[in-house]
């Protein structure tokens, strides 16, 4: 068994419900003293993981909320267990209210018995805002805004270290309280414009993404959750917001406060590491005068037209 002391994220998958030509949908591996976490299990994802792990050696899976991409691939863990179950070597599939009786409903739908995921799995619904341990991680559900429930994931381990996984949700307080002075915040920049989405909001752009990443004074912000053809746009944005180069995208205002800006793609590794006390009281500081800037200014993006992005 492999063993690490500093937390590990490896992007699995980045993109959106369209299937990419170089991205599995929505899918993120944590690992730490012998823990391996996959947050969201999306199509796509469990054959990509193969080429980081194997499958089958996952200490647990949580699942965010239950649209396809970000939970369908449960199905092809499930075929990598034996088919009639195991008492040893299952992981911990936690699941949104709900969960258990949508994966009965998905076993039928394959033509499987209904305890065909429950025999392989231990499988657990978490409760918003309540704790939950696998491994040596720590989990919190916080309720995001989506078009379904939805949860964002903080993931922590006993050093401090904070990763807080935004998952699919609109720009929201509810977001920027969570990722409030994270060591690595994965947000979704799933949007081009504000106007792809319906009026409720279920999704960001990134320039959104980015002002509350500032806002919460996060540490590093990963982009996630967004089309391959943006990818370049994404990256020289990015770059741009580092080393206040304009590049024709006006957002480095934004980021004024943020340490690291990534975009997400498959294979990318960040090293996580809890920040010095000092630090944090530093962040925590300076969000009174941050949020309500951030809050109140717009930053044009100067993206492409992406009138094909589903949601």
């Amino acid at each position: 068994m492999w063993e690490r002391t500093t937390v590990r994220l490896t992007v699995i998958g980045s993109g959106p419900a369209a299937p990419q030509p170089d991205s599995p949908a929505s899918g993120h591996l944590v690992q730490v003293d012998g823990t391996a976490v996959l947050l969201d299990c999306g199509y796509g994802v469990v054959g990509r993981l193969r080429s980081t792990m194997d499958p089958r050696s996952l200490t647990g899976v949580v699942i965010g909320h239950l649209h396809a991409d970000h939970f369908l691939d449960l199905a092809a863990l499930r075929y990598l267990h034996p088919w009639d179950g195991a008492h040893d070597g299952r992981p911990a599939v936690w699941l949104p209210p709900g969960g258990r009786t949508r994966l009965t409903g998905l076993a039928r739908m394959m033509s499987e018995r209904p305890t065909f995921f429950e025999d392989a799995f231990d499988l657990a619904e978490y409760r918003s805002d309540e704790s939950f341990a696998i491994g040596a991680l720590a989990i919190r559900p916080t309720p995001m805004q989506h078009y379904v429930p939805a949860w964002a994931l903080t993931v922590s381990d006993g050093t401090g270290a904070r990763l807080v996984y935004g998952g699919d949700t609109g720009p929201t307080d509810m977001l920027s309280e969570a990722a409030r002075s994270a060591d690595l915040f994965i947000a979704e920049a799933t949007l081009a414009s504000v106007d792809e989405d319906e009026p409720s909001r279920g999704h960001c752009t990134m320039e959104e993404a980015i002002g509350i990443a500032k806002g919460s004074g996060a540490r590093h912000v990963l982009l996630t959750h967004y089309p391959s053809a943006r990818r370049a746009e994404l990256l020289a944005a990015a770059s741009a917001t580092m080393t206040g180069a304009s590049s024709g995208v006006s957002i480095s205002t934004v980021v004024e406060s943020v340490a690291q800006v990534s975009i997400a793609v498959p294979g990318l590794e960040v090293e996580i590491s809890a920040a010095t006390e000092s630090a944090r009281k530093a962040a925590t500081a300076s969000e009174a005068a941050t949020a309500s800037e951030a809050a109140s200014q717009s930053w044009p993006m100067g993206l492409p037209d992406a009138s094909t992005i589903s949601g």
